[in-house]
């Protein structure tokens, strides 16, 4: 998962290593942290492992209140900067279609199918299921 490979990062704007941003963020703190997430927006905007880690915040309502709009953003990001967990998650979003008033099962095979294509198990197993 993406979020393992997040301790390898560096510094951020704030002077938080990634390590504590991802600490906070597995102790339920980082929307105490105003500054982290600040600096994790800034680091998100040309790197696939922060804007993950801050769409899944907002989709889990870690950075604050629950904000799928966000998290879709970031997610898109993510996937935009080569992530295939994000790609897998869109996908989620657009079968689940609580984002959007309803799901949208062509944008969801494409995002899982994308994911699929990077190698990702439960894409392929998305896209087994609505291929039945």
């Amino acid at each position: 998962m993406a979020l393992l490979f997040l301790m390898s990062l560096t510094l951020f704007a704030a002077g938080l290593m990634l390590q504590q941003v991802l600490e906070m963020y597995q102790n339920d703190t980082l929307r105490d942290h105003p500054e982290a997430v600040e600096a994790l927006k800034d680091s998100a905007n040309d790197n696939a492992d922060a804007a993950f880690l801050l769409a899944t915040g907002y989709k889990e309502g870690k950075v604050g209140a629950i904000d799928l709009e966000s998290a879709y953003r970031w997610y898109i990001k993510a996937a935009d900067l080569g992530d295939a967990d994000a790609m897998l998650m869109i996908g989620w979003l657009y079968y689940q279609g609580d984002l959007f008033g309803g799901s949208d099962l062509k944008k969801a095979r494409y995002w899982f199918s994308k994911a699929a294509d990077k190698g990702i198990d439960e894409a392929v197993e998305m896209l087994e299921i609505l291929s039945s």
